[in-house]
């Protein structure tokens, strides 16, 4: 049995967890149907839950020649028993997907991320005032660059974002933004031992672990990694820890009291692979004809993908072991993230495979 803490600290035990479908996603303002978002803004203040922003394909998958649609939906939940209710709905400043984002004490903040006009600087504090109804933004200090797909935490009120995709390379940097420090905008920590975006970021008082994640190669495959790394904020020095037990990347995770982390899902590298072998291969290929032939075996491969891993792992940060936790059974998203609230592990949305996002909030009853 593991010991957790909820959003309130108290301490309870369980030894399952229970999924269920606490709500969907209301439709986007000009759209009929929700198809689900990924790489949404979320997380939880004043008891709430705020999920916003996000990238679909409303028209037909990408290796189609579908285009990806932004959004500026900002919705929010409030908690009833099991289920989520859909309590109003607002604009972002802009349309924003692929940006991290984390809860802390005085609001939600995002940064970076992209949308059609190509990778953001921006970031933002979200606060819901639960007496008036509203939603209000605060500009924060822009990143000292554009970056998409980083992992963000929090510890009070300093915010952590580390790694993510440039334009051309992916990030190697960390940083932290002190909230109730502003004037020093973000300040460039200890450089990351490789480069790395969709990575899995978790806290605790005194440290942050990072967790798998992938990097893109100029003319090669993706690297996925099983590698986790532990930041400690006094000497402020990245440290390996145990590997996971194979490569891993834009799963969700989190503490799930002050010696466990869960990490739910993710992806696991084979179909990804497979698909930029072919594209790699298209590309190289001269013969029209084999060319034509290598791309629909492409598409072929990307119309089946399989979905994504449900199992659920669970790292000891006292013995450094991961172990198998059991599985997710619905469709189990990536490029989202996972809150811990009133003892239900909660996300959000996502992709649940190639081109296709949920609807569906997803919620874990602690037993």
């Amino acid at each position: 049995m593991i010991q957790f803490n909820t959003v309130e600290a108290q301490v309870e035990l369980y030894d399952s967890i229970k999924w269920d479908i606490a709500a969907l996603l209301p439709s986007s303002s000009d759209e009929q149907e929700q198809l689900g978002l990924a790489g949404p803004v979320t997380g939880i203040h004043t008891n709430f839950l705020i999920v916003g922003g996000g990238a679909n394909f409303p028209d037909k998958m990408p290796w189609l020649g579908g285009k990806k649609k932004y959004y500026d939906d900002l919705f929010v939940f409030t908690s009833d028993k099991d289920s989520l209710i859909h309590e109003t709905t607002f604009k972002l400043p802009c349309p924003i997907a692929y940006g991290a984002s984390c809860s802390t004490p005085r609001g939600i903040v995002y940064a970076g991320g992209e949308n059609e006009e190509g990778l953001s600087r921006s970031a933002v504090l979200i606060r819901w005032n639960d007496q008036s109804k509203i939603i209000d933004f605060e500009a924060l200090p822009q990143l000292p660059f554009a970056v998409a797909n980083a992992s963000m935490t929090s510890i009070e009120n300093k915010v952590y974002l580390v790694g993510g995709e440039l334009s051309d390379l992916v990030s190697d940097r960390s940083m932290v933004l002190d909230l109730d420090n502003l004037s020093d905008g973000w300040q460039i920590l200890s450089q990351l031992p490789y480069q790395v975006s969709h990575a899995v970021m978790v806290s605790q008082p005194d440290g942050i672990y990072l967790i798998g994640g992938r990097k893109r190669n100029n003319g090669d495959i993706t690297t996925f990694y099983s590698s986790v790394l532990h930041f400690d904020v006094d000497t402020r020095v990245w440290s390996p820890r145990a590997e996971l037990p194979y490569g891993l990347s834009a799963g969700t995770g989190l503490m799930i009291d002050h010696t466990s982390i869960l990490l739910f899902g993710g992806d696991s590298g084979e179909t990804f692979h497979k698909a930029e072998s072919l594209i790699l291969a298209v590309n190289k290929e001269a013969d029209l004809s084999e060319k034509e032939r290598l791309n629909q075996e492409k598409i072929v491969v990307q119309t089946n993908h399989p979905g994504f891993n449900k199992v659920i792992l669970r790292y000891d940060m006292q013995t450094d072991i991961w172990s198998s936790a059991g599985a997710i059974p619905f469709d189990t998203p990536v490029t989202t993230n996972a809150h811990l609230w009133e003892g239900r592990i909660i996300i959000p949305s996502g992709e649940i495979k190639a081109g296709v996002r949920t609807p569906y909030i997803l919620s874990g009853k602690l037993k």
